[in-house]
């Protein structure tokens, strides 16, 4: 019998996959304090984890591991690397919630350059006169600037083109034919592009090498109508050096559905600012995704116990390792 342990819940369909095996037990632990997991872990074969932290002392007390299955694409929660040297596969749901992250990704950008929250503000006080005050900005012929280039990002790319913008693509590992039929253009340094950009959308994981890839000097470098999307993770941006930018009027505004830490403190400064739409982790949060998420989780972990897990679900370090253009 293997021991499968689900780190939170997970949508229905994929426990119901786990469950279908009679060769398989399943406990879904709740609590995602590394206490509650450190007495779980023992003994476990399958671990599936959506946020909860997967250190290497953590992960040293099961023996018996055969694979760790992310509820998403982001690894950063997860030593791969002490894994790696285990030889245990961490696989991720590849594709799963590409489409999802993609929507919220355009309803940001829609809501910073529409102005949203502000017009909707407005309509409550019945301050019509508010539409004379700001004005919103179009997005057709508008420069869209998307770093990571992956599976998400070649999805914001084909609905910002539907949208008529013109899109800057920047990628570690550049596939210049999706480039090319989607009708982007590659920017081999996406900080040479940054004075020309309208909106910038990262599609990033979290590296050593995209941690603050978002810094007080290349938003120095933007337009003062600028957008920043980040709906990748929260250290690729900094955040306190974003609050300032909105705070002083060097960017337009910002939507942010990741934090370095979540939730974040009371006091921080993005949770002030008015031209910031933020969001609480949620973009890959939609029905669709989520069900889908947890069937490929679920299969990444029977399909490793079968001995036919398939290569493309394997986390690999290949993109945004190293030192960028």
């Amino acid at each position: 019998m293997k021991r499968v342990l689900v780190i939170t819940p997970i949508h229905e369909e994929g426990h119901r996959l786990l469950r279908a095996r009679d060769d398989i037990d399943v406990q879904v632990l709740e609590d995602i304090s590394l206490e509650a997991i450190r007495k779980a872990i023992p003994g476990v074969h399958g671990i599936t984890v959506r946020l909860a932290k997967l250190p290497s002392d953590l992960l040293a007390l099961a023996d018996d591991l055969r694979i760790v299955a992310k509820h998403g694409v982001g690894c950063d929660n997860i030593a791969v690397d002490y894994l790696t040297g285990r030889g245990i596969p961490v696989a991720v749901a590849a594709g799963a919630n590409s489409l999802s992250v993609a929507e919220h990704t355009m309803m940001m950008m829609l809501a910073a350059a529409k102005r949203a929250l502000y017009f909707d503000r407005a309509a409550r006080n019945r301050d019509f006169e508010a539409r004379n005050r700001r004005k919103a900005m179009e997005l057709s012929g508008k420069t869209l600037l998307i770093i990571g280039f992956g599976r998400i990002g070649t999805k914001v790319a084909r609905l910002a083109r539907g949208f008529g913008m013109r899109v800057l693509v920047n990628d570690i590992v550049m596939n210049h034919g999706v480039a090319n039929e989607l009708g982007c253009e590659v920017v081999n340094n996406y900080r040479d592009a940054l004075p020309e950009t309208d909106v910038v959308s990262l599609h990033v994981p979290l590296t050593d090498v995209t941690r603050d890839m978002i810094d007080a000097g290349e938003l120095r470098l933007m337009k003062a109508s600028a957008i920043v999307i980040n709906c990748a993770r929260g250290s690729i941006v900094n955040e306190t050096a974003l609050a300032e930018a909105l705070s002083s009027g060097a960017i337009g505004a910002a939507g942010i559905d990741v934090f370095a830490e979540e939730p974040p403190a009371k006091d921080h400064p993005l949770l002030d600012q008015p031209n910031a739409i933020l969001s609480p982790h949620s973009a890959a949060a939609s029905e669709e995704a989520l069900r889908m998420m947890a069937k490929i989780t679920a299969q990444n972990v029977l399909d490793c116990f079968d001995g036919c897990l398939r290569d493309e679900m394997i986390f690999k370090r290949t993109r945004w390792r190293r030192t960028a253009e």
